[in-house]
């Protein structure tokens, strides 16, 4: 490893460093010195000895953007080559002295300037001298597409160049991201921590390159398990950007402005209520929030972090006996609750737990011990008042923060341990991917007790001093649209069952301010999200991830239009983009072996956001992690671009005489028929005599009547789309209900689906 700045080392030690590669180093020192002042970014390098003896290298980088692309002239490289962004408003680095050591591909001047640099780049493979590729998904006005593969084939044409991949990481993000009126410096202190540059093994052969994404999404990982110890656990992190920024806007409140709390107001409430539940919880270790997301409920889990305390957030919506069954599992003693809150939804009478009430808390905390303890924020140094005052909880990076219980879509939910490093590690990982910064505010409709109204409704926003607007119910669709309009809120995490709520409730100018709408939980259908962005302007884009994995893993970001093209964010159809710092991979379900590209198989994840097991069930953790990896369970695929598809769950699928039928492709299919944005059925199987299972359609009769079909006419236009016949189910399959149940998550009840289908079975036969 190598200190960024150390350039007379790395003189003495590389011969291959060319005179061009110091004079990029000595001014991209000053440049740095300038714009940080006091505190210079520096970088270490890891895997030197991954780079080639021989010259004619190409090494790939991905994403990087402005000033940071200059952090590959570390490389012994001549140039870079990269897209010219130089045309958006407010580009940080024009005008630049090092841009005369950049290779701009300009869609401006047409596939003609996109050639010419493409020219000049393999020209310099050909004169056996080194290139650094910083590569984009990109189409241009014309709709030419241009992704990294296609660009590496152009540039190794009629070369022996080895391929190295490298991964800039910078612990937390890019100071610069593009906005709507263009670029915007965040200013974001990289001085407290410092970036790492990962150089990958060579790859030899064009056939390896079609794996250059996946490459360097692996080499994110191993960068951001190292970066992130740099990285202050999420409780000491809010607590740091709560006295960083005292008078920022933290929690508004939904119901009353009055009650609006500041970052400095958060931090004095989350101290006191974090002495008083000491007091109360003792040598407890483990304890239940009864809450819905809310300011409250935000405070107590900070609370409870920063105290050493295991949260368990109780599913209000599950019945008597999942709740029985989660407390005894979980063996909480004592639930924190509100008044307010369970004269709404009562409490369940369940034997042997004692309740804590926030209203009688909140009383046994006076003002003088409020106004100190503000106080001390202003006065004491950051370290000094975490320490002292907050008395914050030093654990190991690897003890547990928080239990959540699965959904139980297909049983008994089992409980998911995720550590302070899982959390603290995906709240980073998807501020990156998501560009989440402090300019943002949230709004936080998702429960607490669903994993990603945890990460990223509440610990996600208060890393970077984001705002936070939480909406109790969301299924309230009125409220949630006023609630996005009135704080001009920029991202919203939601479901698709949720998302249906507003496209009949709220109004079509609430969610204009949004910048990113991220639907998760469950299959966001295609038109749905086209309903929803012709309403509200805005267009829905999915998400994925997983409670066992903390739980962000892929995210589709919006489109960025440049003059002349667009570099593409989403895919239509998938779940999205890998997020820096975790990896995935397609197996053969049976074999496990790695399948390549844009081929389908099991769904494979890993990183430092892999939980640490299932609570009292290492069986079950061992028989779904292996080797560090966590297996899904979903079927997918993966493109050159690290954009996955998945195409069903391994457990949805019916076995119809020795060949598997995907029931949720059957039922995107049958939605597709009607155009339809409303869940109209639901899919699933039963056990046949003769053919091994048997496919049932559940299905509400007055929405398929509101389309003008029939049952036969429905079945007769899903024929007409091409599937095999196999898939198709008989009239007699189909059985008409009432409701199709979900989970107070939003998630399809597979289990509930499952009994209702065993029950009609039963009559039938």
């Amino acid at each position: 490893m190598q200190s960024f700045f150390s350039a007379a080392i790395i003189v003495d030690s590389t011969s291959w460093l060319t005179a061009v590669g110091i004079l990029g180093l000595l001014l991209l020192q000053i440049i740095f010195l300038i714009k940080k002042g006091s505190g210079s970014a520096k970088i270490t390098m890891h895997g030197i000895e991954n780079i080639p003896v021989k010259s004619g290298v190409i090494f790939v980088a991905s994403q990087i953007r402005f000033d940071e692309q200059f952090a590959l002239l570390n490389l012994p490289v001549k140039k870079i080559l990269v897209f010219d962004l130089s045309a958006l408003p407010c580009h940080p680095a024009q005008n630049t002295p090092l841009h005369n050591l950049i290779i701009y591909i300009q869609p401006n001047l047409g596939l003609r300037g996109i050639v010419k640099a493409l020219k000049e780049a393999r020209s310099i493979i050909k004169n056996n001298e080194n290139i650094g590729v910083v590569t984009e998904w990109f189409k241009t006005s014309s709709g030419f597409e241009i992704d990294s593969f296609r660009v590496l084939k152009a540039i190794l044409k009629k070369t022996n160049a080895l391929i190295v991949p490298v991964h800039l990481e910078q612990p937390k993000g890019s100071n610069f991201t593009i906005r709507k009126k263009g670029v915007f410096n965040r200013n974001i202190i990289n001085n407290e921590t410092h970036w790492h540059l990962f150089i990958g093994k060579p790859l030899t052969t064009l056939e390896e390159a079609k794996d250059i994404k996946a490459v360097i999404q692996g080499l994110s990982v191993e960068a951001a398990k190292i970066a992130h110890n740099d990285l202050p656990l999420v409780h000491i992190g809010f607590a740091l950007q709560a006295l960083r920024d005292p008078e920022k806007l933290c929690f508004p409140d939904n119901t009353n402005p009055k009650l609006n709390l500041t970052y400095g107001k958060a931090l004095v409430a989350v101290s006191c209520l974090g002495k008083q539940l000491r007091h109360e919880l003792k040598e407890e270790t483990i304890v239940g929030i009864w809450l819905p997301n809310s300011t409250g409920s935000a405070l107590t889990n900070i609370a409870l972090g920063t105290i050493g305390k295991i949260s368990v957030n109780l599913n209000y919506t599950a019945s008597i006996g999942i709740l029985e069954h989660c407390i005894k599992k979980s063996g909480v003693k004592t639930v924190i609750t509100a008044k307010r809150f369970t004269s709404k939804v009562s409490w369940p009478d369940i034997k042997n737990i004692r309740l804590l009430y926030l209203e009688d808390i909140m009383q046994n905390i006076s003002s003088t011990e409020k106004i100190l303890t503000f106080l001390a924020s202003k006065i004491l140094t950051p370290s000094l008042f975490i320490k002292t005052i907050l008395k914050a909880h030093q654990p190991n990076k690897d003890d547990t923060l928080t239990i959540i219980f699965s959904s139980g879509s297909t049983g008994n939910p089992k409980g998911v341990m995720l550590t302070y490093n899982n959390i603290t590690s995906n709240v980073w990982s998807t501020i990156k991917g998501a560009d989440v910064d402090y300019t943002d505010c949230l709004l936080g409709a998702l429960p607490f007790f669903h994993s990603f109204g945890y990460t990223v409704s509440m610990w996600t926003p208060i890393q970077v001093g984001a705002s936070i607007v939480y909406q109790p119910d969301p299924r309230q669709a009125r409220d949630i649209g006023a609630a996005c309009k009135s704080y001009q809120c920029t991202a919203y995490l939601s479901t698709a069952t949720f998302l249906r709520f507003c496209l009949k409730k709220s109004e079509s100018d609430d969610f204009k301010s949004l910048r990113i709408l991220i639907c998760g939980a469950e299959k966001l259908p295609i038109q749905l999200a086209k309903d929803f962005e012709s309403k509200f302007g805005i267009l829905p884009l999915e998400g994925y991830g997983c409670t066992e994995l903390s739980p962000v893993v892929c995210i589709n970001k919006g489109d960025i239009t440049i003059p002349e093209g667009t570099i593409l964010g989403q895919m239509a159809g998938s779940i999205g983009q890998i997020i820096p710092g975790v990896s995935i991979k397609i197996v053969d379900p049976d074999t496990l072996e790695i399948l390549p590209p844009n081929h389908e198989g099991m769904v494979l994840a890993t990183g430092a956001n892999v939980m640490k097991g299932y609570l009292d069930d290492p069986e079950k953790t061992a028989s779904v992690i292996i080797d560090g990896w966590y297996i899904t369970g979903d079927m997918g695929k993966i493109n050159f671009e690290s954009y996955v598809t998945l195409t069903g769950r391994l457990s949805r699928f019916a076995k119809i005489g020795g060949e598997m039928v995907p029931l949720e492709r059957l039922e995107d299919e049958l939605h597709e028929v009607l155009q339809s944005s409303e869940r109209v059925c639901a899919v699933t199987c039963v056990p046949d005599i003769t053919r091994g299972e048997r496919i049932l359609v559940l299905f509400i009769p007055s929405i398929l009547e509101s389309f003008g079909l029939d049952v036969k006419t429905w079945i007769k236009k899903l024929s007409s789309r091409g599937l095999p016949n196999l898939w198709v189910p008989s009239e007699k399959d189909f059985h008409p209900v009432n409701e199709i149940a979900v989970l107070g998550s939003g998630k399809l009840d597979l289990a509930g689906l499952k009994v209702k289908a065993m029950e009609i079975a039963m009559v039938k036969s």
